[in-house]
């Protein structure tokens, strides 16, 4: 597999899956938007440049797992029989698992003052999230973003079809965590250990809550979850 290609075409199919969902009419979705805007009027030229700077690092990570695996420098296997395919099916969920630590912590890194002011800062110029602001990072956040990718692929043993699953999985959910609207409102209770659309807009809100991307205990566990989270969830089950 090209992960050169593969990273960034799943990063820019997923932008583009929510931003012509909710483009045209977005009152069609008004129980679920959470900005009340369509995305023409909130989709900034530095957003889009961001992002394709952002594309261009994750073909360049993605070149890494290419050259790596060229090398046998990767862990990435093809035959189930290998490990089994009890571990193949479990390695997928082992590797969101592990995304969940890596990005909790070093998302609270990025927020480490300097580095917020020079880097991070840029993600947060992004007042009303969009699909465009998804991945509008520095250079630097970038690799620090997608740089789970290669580090599973070569120290990880991953079938390669679990990795390709993984990366579209993270690239979606990143994307629709930064939507602006909340599909899934009347989730079951049993899976409100996940986060949501409103778990990363309110983080764009107030910067010093909801770190999470997946998992929401991360948050609970180390008190940053915002105390208005459970409110606002409740109101769009109710509606608005």
């Amino acid at each position: 597999m090209i992960w050169s290609i593969i990273l960034p075409e799943f990063a820019f199919l997923s932008i583009l899956f929510f931003y012509f969902k909710f483009r045209k009419s977005p009152e069609k979705y008004a129980t679920f938007s959470l900005n009340k805007k369509t995305y023409s009027s909130i989709i900034t030229r530095n957003e889009v440049m961001h992002t394709v700077w952002s594309m261009f690092i994750f073909a360049l990570l993605g070149g890494v797992i290419d050259i790596c695996a060229a090398n046998d420098l990767t862990s990435l296997y093809t035959d189930n029989e290998q490990y089994g395919y009890t571990y193949t099916f479990l390695s997928f969920f082992i590797v969101i698992g592990l995304n969940d630590i890596y990005f909790y912590l070093g998302h609270r890194f990025l927020h480490w003052k300097p580095i917020f002011k020079k880097i991070h800062s840029i993600h947060h110029q992004s007042h009303t999230p969009n699909p465009f602001s998804a991945f509008s990072f520095h250079p630097l956040e970038a690799v620090i973003q997608i740089g789970i990718i290669p580090l599973v692929a070569i120290f990880i043993p991953l079938h390669t079809g679990v990795l390709l699953i993984f990366s579209a999985f993270l690239l979606f959910m990143s994307v629709y965590g930064h939507c602006g609207y909340e599909l899934r409102g009347g989730k079951a209770k049993s899976l409100h250990i996940f986060t949501n659309s409103i778990h990363h807009n309110q983080h764009h809100r107030y910067v010093n809550h909801n770190f999470g991307l997946f998992l929401i205990i991360w948050d609970k566990l180390f008190g940053t979850l915002h105390p208005k989270h459970k409110q606002e969830s409740e109101a769009f089950q109710k509606g608005g």
